[in-house]
Formats: C-alpha cells, structure tokens, sequence
C-alpha cells in the first residue's frame, strides 16, 4: 500500500507539466486557425502550470531528474516554440498567406524572413532550457548576490514578452494596427529570445522576504490584480507587461549593488 501512494505521489506532478504542455501544443492549434485570444490563454495556462508542478513537486517530496526533464520539454513547446508560431502566424499577412497555402504564391510576407525571428526564440529557449539542466547537475553553487536574481529571462516570462505585441492590440481592440507590425513584433522576439539565452540578471521574487507590516496590501494589491485580470483582462496584462520590462533594468542596478555589497563584505 505504502508503494502505491508513493508511485501516485511521484505521478501527480509529472501530470501537472503533461497538462501545461498540452496547453502549449493546444496554442499551437489555436494560432493556425487565427483563434488569438485562445492562444494567448492557452500560454497563459500553461505558465500557470508550470509554475504549480514544481511547488506541488516539492510540497509532496516528488521531485526528480525525469520531472525535471520532462519540464524542460514541456517549457520548450509552450513558451519557444509556441509563442513564435503564434506570433508568425499573427503578423504575417493573411492575403500572402492564403495564396501561399493555395499553391499561388510563395511571398516572402508569408515565408520569409520573419518567419527566422520564430526560429531564433524557439533556439534561444533550447538554450536556456539546457543551461538551465546543465546547471541542476553542477555541484558548483552560485555565490550569494545571486540568490534573489534568475539568470537571463525565465522561459514563461520570455514568452509573455514574445507575445506582448498581441496582447497590446487586443487591449487596444484591435484598432493599433503599429503592434501588428511585422518588425515592431520581430523586435520583441529578438528582444525576448536575447533575454532568455542571455545571462543578464532578472529578478526572482521566490526568497523575497516581506515584511509583516506590508502582508495586508500586498493581499489586497494581488486580489486587485486578480480582479483586474477577469474584469479587463488584456488591459491588466498589459499594465503587467510593461511593469516587467522596467523592472529588468532595474533588477540590473539592485543586482550591480548587491555584488558590489558581496565583493566589499
């Protein structure tokens, strides 16, 4: 009986990482039939379940080197590869698209270069991916300064800032027609997939301690960010959009001061 609970336990997280990837692959779908707000819904859920595997993995004593594994695999699809499709998929004018699909044409506004901006965020997050399970294996620990800090973008993050384009014209109604633009949303993939490979620091709020005093408006700051995000959804994740991106410089500056502490200290 006690190796049957065991084998459930350890079966529950990998079930939460198949669920997020099957959001990622549904996005996929969903961005072939020119189903936005789907897609971008179904990333958002598959962040959220890659957020919770590793938590309920540790909460039930669960984790291991396949969860681990299979969570990289996971995050591949859902914040690389997907959020490039979508965004291609997006951009890409339908009317070239169509004649390419019919065999008429083969524009480069269908095909062409933008298509390499998918392709260099679906290979910027296989890098982090495997630095990241490069990383887990090292023995080498990071020193002290880098505790409250990620190294580069993580991969949910890097795909909400790939798709950052879409969710601006969908909080616009559609009506900013400059946020479909094709180099305006290649700059945010090139700009996404850097950021993701790269190692410059980013902040990671996962050992931030509060104090006990700001507990009560932070609860009610996080239930105002929920209701925003049901009420008006693409209006508050484009307030949270552009909250991340300033906090990445910085996030720089807090993490220039603290080496700097480290090095004197």
């Amino acid at each position: 009986m006690k190796q049957s609970e065991i084998k459930i336990r350890q079966v529950f997280p990998n079930a939460i990482t198949m669920t997020a990837l099957g959001f990622g692959v549904s996005s996929l779908n969903m961005a072939f039939w020119g189903q936005w707000k789907m897609a971008v819904l179904f990333i958002a859920l598959s962040a959220l379940f890659d957020f919770l595997d590793g938590g309920v993995a540790r909460l039930l004593g669960a984790e291991s080197k396949f969860g681990a594994q299979l969570d990289s695999l996971s995050d591949f699809v859902s914040f690389g590869v997907a959020p490039g499709f979508l965004m291609y998929q997006w951009t890409m004018d339908q009317a070239a698209r169509h004649e390419a699909l019919i065999g008429n044409a083969f524009r480069s506004e269908a095909v062409g270069i933008y298509w390499g901006f998918a392709l260099f965020l679906a290979m910027c997050a296989a890098m982090r991916l495997a630095r990241f399970n490069a990383m887990l294996e090292s023995k080498n620990e990071q020193p002290k300064y880098w505790e409250h800090f990620f190294m580069g973008v993580p991969a949910p993050a890097g795909a909400g800032l790939a798709i950052f384009p879409l969710v601006l014209w969908l909080a616009s109604s559609g009506q900013i027609d400059f946020f479909r633009s094709p180099w305006f949303v290649s700059f945010f993939l090139l700009f996404s997939g850097s950021m993701m490979a790269s190692r410059i620091p980013t902040l990671c709020l996962k050992h931030l301690r509060i104090p006990e005093h700001l507990m009560t408006p932070l609860r009610i700051g996080l239930l105002f960010m929920l209701a925003s995000l049901l009420a008006f959804p693409w209006i508050a994740l484009s307030i949270i959009g552009i909250l991340y991106l300033v906090s990445i410089p910085l996030g720089i500056r807090y993490f220039l001061k603290q080496k700097t502490l480290y090095k004197k200290g």
